[in-house]
């Protein structure tokens, strides 16, 4: 396996690894043998990764922007006016972070939900 590849595989994040995990079961399935972990890894990468993040990194955003909304419109209500962008940068200082660690850690091993 070449380096690049192997240093790819072992940088993948804990969610980026169950999906490769379960594309090696459908590879698997497919082919009707055993594929290793480390081809279907190759596979994801090569096919899936790029559409797969920029899914997650969509739905990752509309859930923020659901908590951001959610926050945003609370405040105003106690503060009996609309606080526009102040609340919402108030969010982002206080909270962005830990939802980003919280969303990876909730969504490791499912995908995360569609939010309209």
């Amino acid at each position: 396996m070449e380096s690049y590849l192997r240093d790819e595989i072992m940088a993948l994040t804990p969610a980026e690894r169950h999906q490769v995990f379960r594309h090696q079961e459908a590879m698997s399935g497919m082919f009707n043998e055993v594929v290793s972990y480390e081809a279907a890894a190759a596979d994801w990468l090569a096919n899936s990764a790029h559409e797969w993040r920029e899914e997650r990194f969509r739905r990752m955003m509309a859930l923020q922007r659901k908590h951001i909304n959610e926050y945003k419109w609370i405040r105003s209500e106690e503060a009996g006016c609309d606080l526009g962008p102040v609340a919402i940068i108030d969010w982002i200082k206080m909270y962005a972070p830990s939802f980003r660690e919280w969303f990876e850690r909730e969504y490791e091993t499912m995908d995360p939900p569609m939010v309209c």
